[in-house]
């Protein structure tokens, strides 16, 4: 096995088992000292593959993005079913992995250390701001193909409707962690459905 290959598991190893602290303890409630002990190394060990926690958090976040949006891009792609139903089942997809795999309560890595880092660190801010475009933009192509067909009503500033049930998403996965009950998120996917995917 060659260095760098071995250099690339052991930084995914410390990624996996320190993600999942930040995720639930947030960026300020995890401490390099909750990595490496998560991970059974040495503390020395951290600073051979991360930079800093901030690149550690960045890093994370890359890996998290790509576990859970991968798998919804695929519904989003699949073009045997025609756009509008291929954006039905990506949210209902999204909407049910945070339901029933996090149990009403981590909500969205991205999410949390947003509402947690955005006005205090740039670089954390501008990675997550990034992804969100990128799947925003992915969505709003699949929207327009929606509307082009006509399942979509052509007066709709196309736009603005994924920028609204994103943000309306957000929200609701705050209130959802707040209550511990699906309902926000439920009723998110309800008016989704009632105000444009009808």
């Amino acid at each position: 096995m060659s260095k760098t290959l071995k250099h690339e598991i052991k930084a995914d190893y410390l990624l996996e088992k320190g993600m999942e602290i930040m995720w639930s303890k947030g960026y300020n409630g995890t401490s390099v000292n909750d990595i490496v002990k998560a991970a059974e190394v040495p503390k020395g060990s951290f600073y051979f593959y991360f930079d800093s926690k901030e690149d550690f958090a960045i890093k994370a976040l890359n890996k998290y993005f790509m576990m859970q949006i991968t798998p919804a891009l695929e519904i989003l792609h699949d073009k045997s079913l025609p756009a509008k139903q291929r954006l039905l089942n990506f949210y209902e997809y999204r909407i049910d992995i945070i339901k029933k795999e996090l149990e009403c309560k981590k909500g969205c890595m991205g999410c949390n250390l947003s509402n947690e880092m955005a006005e205090h660190n740039d670089n954390i801010r501008e990675a997550i701001l990034e992804k969100n475009n990128r799947i925003k933009s992915e969505i709003i192509a699949v929207a327009l193909e929606a509307q082009k067909n006509g399942s979509i009503n052509a007066l709709i500033n196309v736009e603005n409707m994924v920028d609204f049930i994103e943000d309306a998403g957000k929200g609701a996965m705050t209130t959802m962690k707040e209550t511990q009950s699906s309902y926000p998120m439920d009723n998110v996917m309800d008016m989704t459905r009632k105000l444009f995917l009808a």
